[in-house]
């Protein structure tokens, strides 16, 4: 900086000072948190069930579609293909992460609900109209809409996790709850309406459409609760995006300016990445293990156990996976576990069992007539708390943990989400090879079901 100085380059120094000044502005040096006003809502029991609301809808679509995947694929006699719609999910997830991290990021919480809405209403409509079709062609239209909905569930939960940082952490708890919730109902009312009901996969994906009008409604009222009473610089880092520093309603003047440790949302610059990585790389590193892990116990090791058995038990347990999520995810509205890493290696346990359990067949067989499977829902549910545990307390890290930049903190979420998408992808594109090879049903079932 001084030679440029000397050497009579302002622009140059000026540029290169504002990047020093930025640079300093998201180091991990400091030790306490940024001052931050929570919003404190009218009504919190209120506030609580609408973060429920918000959590259990917006992932929704992924578990309904998750719950009928392998009667879908049996329906379009492709029955070795049910990895393919959750990969298919899985990859658009990635897509649509790396398209949040450089682009939505950019635009106010609202704005990207609105877009999660509408992405949700084709789903559940595209879904209806692969359901009337037959063999490969109305299962490619099934893997499209099951694209948009991985897409609408990664958009949904990045941007609801950067706008409840606004309120007290009880919140993220119940954003938690909900998606365990999501998971619970998208298998419960599959099983209901399919088994129970005797509806066909057309008729329920068409019930469902109805569901965006609660979603919008759960946040509008958190919404207006945020930036009730806000205004200015405070008001512009509830509303999100990076356009609301200059635009909000009038609210923040021109003249205002935020400096940049004020900026709601720090871009995707290198710079702002290798920050990301450095004070939250711990926590992404133990977000991206146990969703790695979690798939491969359900679907992967789950449609090996349950090739042979009743289609219900498939969706039973991805709902019984999914009680144990909600009640982990729950538990931190109660308390927090810093030390997560404990909770992934618990979880590699419980994959290393589940593999055992998938080529011995030690417990499906113990008892007569399926009754073996119910230790191994009982078995999901403890795979359930493990995953949901682990994403409960990752979240509440990266929005509270002490020495993260707040205009760093939706950065490192959006990367999260993006490296996890990646090693799901990975993990569902390695159970669709073994599958056909080491996991084939003539492997795992030699003497046929």
């Amino acid at each position: 900086v001084a030679v440029l100085r000397k050497v009579g380059c302002p622009i140059l120094f000026s540029r290169l000072k504002a990047s020093l000044t930025m640079a300093r502005s998201v180091s991990c040096d400091s030790r306490e948190l940024e001052d931050r006003p929570l919003a404190q809502p009218r009504s919190f029991g209120l506030a609580f069930l609408a973060a429920v609301i918000c959590g259990s809808i917006n992932n929704l679509t992924y578990c309904v579609i998750s719950g009928a995947s392998q009667s879908l694929v049996r329906h379009f006699r492709m029955q070795s293909q049910v990895a393919v719609l959750t990969m298919s999910m899985t990859g658009f997830s990635l897509m649509t992460a790396v398209v949040s991290t450089r682009f939505l990021i950019q635009l106010r919480f609202y704005t990207r609900v609105l877009l999660v809405l509408f992405m949700c209403t084709a789903t559940y409509a595209g879904m209806a109209v692969a359901s009337t079709m037959e063999g490969a062609a109305g299962f490619v239209v099934a893997v499209l809409f099951s694209c948009v909905a991985g897409g609408q569930q990664v958009i949904g939960e990045v941007t609801n996790l950067a706008f409840l940082k606004a309120f007290p952490p009880e919140l993220i708890g119940a954003w938690g709850a909900g998606t365990g919730i999501s998971g619970i109902l998208g298998g419960g009312i599959y099983v209901l309406l399919s088994g129970l009901l005797g509806l066909s996969n057309m008729v329920i994906f068409g019930l469902m459409l109805p569901t965006a009008l609660p979603y919008w409604a759960a946040f509008h009222y958190l919404h207006r609760e945020a930036t009730r009473g806000k205004e200015g610089a405070n008001l512009a880092k509830v509303v999100g995006g990076t356009s609301s520093l200059t635009r909000v309603g009038g609210d923040f003047g021109p003249r205002e300016q935020l400096q940049p440790s004020e900026v709601m949302v720090a871009p995707a610059t290198l710079a702002n990445i290798q920050t990301a990585f450095r004070c939250s790389g711990f926590i992404m590193f133990n977000l991206v293990a146990v969703y790695v892990l979690e798939y491969a116990v359900f679907p992967g090791l789950a449609d090996r156990e349950t090739l042979c058995s009743s289609k219900e038990w498939y969706a039973t347990m991805w709902m019984c996976y999914n009680i144990g999520v909600m009640m982990s995810r729950l538990s931190v509205a109660i308390f927090r576990i810093e030390r997560v890493w404990l909770i992934t290696i618990l979880q590699l346990t419980n994959v290393v069992g589940w593999f055992a359990e998938v080529y011995s067949g030690r417990i499906r067989d113990a008892l007569p007539e399926e009754h073996g499977l119910y230790i191994m829902a009982a078995w999901m549910i403890i795979v359930g708390l493990c995953g949901g545990a682990t994403y409960g307390n990752c979240m509440y890290l990266f929005n509270n943990k002490e020495g993260i930049p707040e205009n760093i903190r939706e950065l490192g979420v959006n990367l999260a989400m993006m490296m996890s998408n990646v090693g799901i992808a990975t993990i569902t594109l390695s159970f669709s090879l073994l599958d056909n090879t080491v996991l084939a049903k003539s492997v795992v079932y030699p003497h046929g079901c």
